[in-house]
């Protein structure tokens, strides 16, 4: 067997020894420890108070905390004596490591996280924790260190609990591999520590926690993230946390009848769990609420007891149709921000907010028209087939973006096109993406018979289209949009990194036009 030896872990391993020496002894006597410090040229940084030194320390990953046992024989364990404790597997390697150094690189990390868990308890065992986070790829080797890890952060009663078992921006990928991996079993303690105010859990088993032993009386957020769990244990966590305010489950596994309840519950969030198939909220307070279904799921959603929403994002809702869209905006009229998207039972949707500022709606592959009384709105989006707009009351400072698909270009298309742009002709600016620029250019031949209904529109003063696919002709698409839209000021095309910018002066017959190339890379 060939051994490489790396001379930064020997460096490391000095450190170890330095950083977790006995701290030093205090001087007796107020003369002898000035004298001390005047003999050893003590700076500004060394004579600060304990409390200021743990704040600055807590704010830091362990990885650049433990660096601050270089800057003098004080701070060498001022840092293990901080309230916070932050240890993260990716932070530590500092970067990508050779496949032959990264096992000993792990070992690395435990045994720091094992000699900053032991040096504490020897030499600070009276003080408390308040954040303990640990975030760590897991293998089943590594559960005994966590269950110490774990437990020492109840011994100090902790109060914000981090236990990271896979790494967040790796989730969406370990879900496929999800029969392959075996999380992390949590410990029943955890959910019978009283000092608990946060609780983080990624990717760890909560299946095997006993109802009985769950009581988290303090407990304020919990977040999930590809958790196993069933739908008892999850309820019974529930309905021990009367404190709870926010609760996040992500990718979590094994819950198929969801029922979220709660008093004091502000925001909610769910997305993409399975097997899930309903979704029960009860929480009178609740302000802020996103859900995200499964694709090719039937998730349904039941939200009819919430009264106080500000914020709701419905994504993949499949039971969401209009009436039941009317009953949510009626019964929450303090409703700010709406986001609906990928549902499929909207047909005919009617917004009727008094307070609503922002309105996003995108793919709703039912959809045939918007209807839409809102006073406060000033930010509207939409994205999908062309939808027809029988009224839009919104602020006079509405700012609309228009996402349109062109794949049925007809007669009917330019039809629906030029009563869209009618309804949000009062927008202060409006913001129109297709694919091609044929899409916003309406033929000679048809647009006498669409000066019938309704004649030019003459109020939108501000415009920008964005041409993903590149423009064939500039001067045809101009032409084309001046004739909707007389009355414009200035005119934005984008296309291809460039930004091809017109102003307008007076009328179309008479007035005179700028032109502005700018590079928008």
């Amino acid at each position: 067997m060939i051994y490489i030896s790396s001379p930064p872990m020997e460096k490391y391993s000095q450190f170890v020894v330095n950083a977790y020496s006995p701290p030093p002894r205090p001087h007796h006597g107020a003369g002898a420890g000035a004298g001390a410090g005047a003999e050893e040229g003590e700076d500004r940084l060394s004579a600060l108070p304990d409390s200021l030194c743990h704040q600055i320390v807590s704010l830091l990953p362990a990885t650049e905390a433990r660096r601050t046992a270089f800057l003098s024989r004080r701070w060498r364990y001022i840092w293990c004596a901080c309230p916070s404790f932050d240890f993260d597997e990716r932070e530590f390697h500092g970067r990508p490591l050779p496949l032959l150094h990264r096992y000993h690189s792990r070992l690395n990390f435990i045994r720091f996280v094992d000699g900053a868990v032991d040096h504490r308890r020897r030499f600070f065992d009276d003080l408390s924790v308040d954040r303990f986070r640990v975030s760590i790829r897991f293998f089943e080797e590594l559960a005994p260190h966590l269950d110490q890890w774990i437990a020492f952060a109840l011994e100090k009663n902790v109060k914000e609990l981090s236990v990271i078992a896979e790494m967040k921006d790796l989730i969406a990928i370990a879900e496929f591999f999800q029969p392959f991996r075996v999380p992390y079993e949590l410990p029943a303690a955890v959910f019978a520590a009283r000092s608990i105010q946060t609780l983080d859990l990624v990717f760890c088993d909560l299946r095997r926690v006993s109802a009985a032993a769950i009581s988290l009386p303090l407990l304020k957020n919990l977040e999930m993230v590809n958790v196993h769990l069933n739908d008892s244990v999850l309820e019974e966590i529930l309905s021990k946390c009367p404190l709870l305010e926010k609760i996040s489950l992500s990718l979590v596994c094994g819950v198929k009848n969801l029922r979220i309840s709660g008093e004091n519950l502000k925001m909610a969030v769910v997305l993409k769990c399975s097997p899930l198939s309903n979704v029960t909220i009860t929480a009178p307070n609740l302000e802020s609420l996103l859900f995200r279904g499964k694709r090719h799921s039937l998730d349904k959603i039941d939200v009819s007891s919430c009264r106080n929403l500000r914020f709701l994002w419905l994504q993949r809702a499949t039971n969401l149709t209009d009436d039941g869209l009317e009953k949510i905006i009626r019964r929450n009229p303090k409703l700010e921000v709406m986001i609906l998207s990928h549902c499929s039972g909207l047909k005919d949707a009617f917004i009727n907010s008094p307070k609503l500022w922002m309105l996003v709606m995108f793919k709703c592959k039912h959809l045939n028209s918007v209807k839409i009384l809102a006073p406060s709105l000033t930010a509207l989006e939409y994205s999908g087939h062309m939808v027809s707009f029988p009224a839009v009351a919104a602020s006079a400072k509405l700012d609309a973006v228009i996402h349109v698909d062109g794949a049925e270009i007809s007669s009917r298309w330019y039809g629906k096109l030029r009563d869209m742009c009618g309804k949000l002709e009062g927008c202060r600016k409006l913001w129109i993406k297709c694919e091609h620029d044929i899409d916003l250019i309406i033929p000679h031949d048809m647009r006498k018979r669409l000066l019938q209904p309704q004649p030019q529109l003459h109020g939108l003063k501000e415009l920008k289209i964005h041409v993903r696919s590149g423009i064939l002709n500039l001067a045809v698409l101009e032409d084309g949009i001046r004739w909707i839209f007389p009355g414009l000021r200035n005119l934005y095309v984008e296309s291809d990194g460039f930004t091809h910018h017109f102003c307008y002066y007076g009328d179309v017959d008479v007035g005179r036009r700028r032109k502005f190339v700018t590079n928008s890379s």
